[in-house]
């Protein structure tokens, strides 16, 4: 009998610990950051090791404070550096968990969750943007603007703009810093900012001030590039009854484990945002000291936190945007967690413009990601895009490869001279 209970409690334990184990390796199997050496998915340490070099070359001229990056390949980080400070006076180095403001990299989370709508059926692609915004139902077409006094005249447009128009900035909404002397012209007089704002302001009030602007050309006429990501944002909110804020962390960033890439943050990590710097005249860079009356260069963690800007507004770490870039390439899931279907994850990053020419280089442009023909240094199929402090990212499919580097100047003028060199270092090294 002694013997008995003996085997059994023994059958016990050992059931216990398997069960421990079992856990354990389910815990492993879906833990969100996995690493590997490069060599171990077929790349060269040696060669990614260049990278460091490159962005230390740019440092020491002054053209960028320096940079994080972060590779992936086969699901797995293979790489990351942080090189540069994060402030003038070189006492506070670059790391991982910096917040960058990722600016236009906004665009396609903000693009994500108007195809979720779409998957759920309470967004249509070819929905009237004046079903969700009704200054947007009857729109004009710019004819003549006068600079003296940013007065302008207009025709009534032929059409109406499309929920797929604003996604692949088709619809004519334009950006200020895009012709400045008549579309900033325009915008300012309305007070409508490009870029996100500290002040209490709100894009349901933005975009409803745009739908009674012109707009630049006929819907689905051309690309250009402008508010348009700005205007969906608040087509997400009002199909989906949430903020843009809440409405993207409920379906999209929490569901993939995204801890720190929000549109605002405590106060209390403003210490752990990275400097906004600018180019001078000199071709070097230097802290932004004022960014005008709409801009608050800490503007992620002060001010009134009430523009959820979908063309600009969020801002994040490295890792936790390469989750949502991870989710892509995955075809739209993490783990457990799946935020939009296989075929509307690679519609996405399918060139929908048709017979529009792409005006800013060769490929062209999916529902919210640019998209490599092939033509140029980029692999086919590679699909990507940039934020306004010089950050950027890119997907390679065909490669199962994730390219991230944050920076932090506006408008640099040095950012495609430095993607082209990053992306030869990195093609090189497989």
């Amino acid at each position: 009998m002694k013997t008995t209970k003996f085997i059994l409690t023994l059958a016990l334990i050992a059931l216990f610990f398997a069960c421990k184990t079992e856990k354990k390796e389910e815990a492993v199997a879906f833990e969100k950051f996995q690493f590997a050496t490069p060599e171990a998915v077929g790349m060269s340490s040696d060669s990614l090791a260049q990278i460091q070099d490159l962005v230390n070359e740019y440092v020491a001229a002054k053209k960028y404070p320096g940079a994080v990056t972060l590779i992936a390949k086969n699901g797995k980080i293979i790489y990351e550096s942080e090189v540069g400070w994060s402030d003038s006076l070189q006492t506070i180095p670059y790391r991982k968990d910096h917040l960058f403001r990722m600016a236009s990299m906004t665009k396609p989370l903000v693009s994500v969750a108007a195809m979720q709508l779409v998957e759920a059926g309470k967004l249509n692609l070819e929905d009237p943007v004046g079903k969700y915004i009704p200054s947007f139902m009857e729109t004009e077409v710019l004819q003549e603007f006068n600079p003296a006094d940013s007065s302008y005249t207009s025709v009534a447009s032929q059409s109406i703009p499309t929920v797929a128009q604003l996604l692949t900035h088709t619809a004519g909404v334009p950006y200020g810093f895009v012709n400045p002397p008549v579309n900033g012209a325009i915008l300012a007089k309305n007070q409508i900012p490009d870029l996100a704002t500290h002040l209490p302001m709100t894009i349901e009030q933005t975009a409803a001030k745009l739908g009674d602007l012109p707009l630049i050309h006929e819907p689905g006429a051309q690309w250009m590039y402008g508010l348009n990501t700005d205007v969906l944002g608040r087509v997400v909110e009002v199909a989906s009854g949430q903020s843009l804020d809440d409405y993207i962390r409920e379906h999209i960033t929490q569901p993939l484990g995204i801890e720190q890439l929000d549109f605002y943050f405590p106060d209390s990590l403003t210490t752990q945002l990275t400097v906004p710097y600018i180019t001078g005249s000199d071709g070097k860079v230097s802290p932004i000291p004022d960014m005008g009356p709409f801009y608050n260069v800490n503007y992620p963690t002060t001010g009134a936190k009430t523009y959820m800007s979908g063309g600009s507004g969020m801002t994040g770490t490295a890792r936790d945007y390469y989750l949502f870039c991870q989710a892509m390439l995955n075809d739209g899931s993490l783990g457990d967690s799946q935020i939009l279907k296989p075929e509307t994850a690679q519609l996405m990053h399918q060139n929908q413009l048709d017979t529009i020419t792409y005006p800013w280089g060769t490929g062209g442009f999916g529902y919210g990601f640019h998209v490599a023909s092939g033509e140029s240094d980029t692999p086919k199929d590679v699909y990507s895009w940039g934020g306004a402090f010089s950050t950027t990212f890119w997907i390679d499919p065909n490669n199962e490869l994730i390219v991230i580097q944050l920076r932090q100047v506006l408008s640099s003028p040095y950012n495609q001279e430095i993607d082209t060199r990053l992306a030869k270092i990195i093609y090189g090294a497989l």
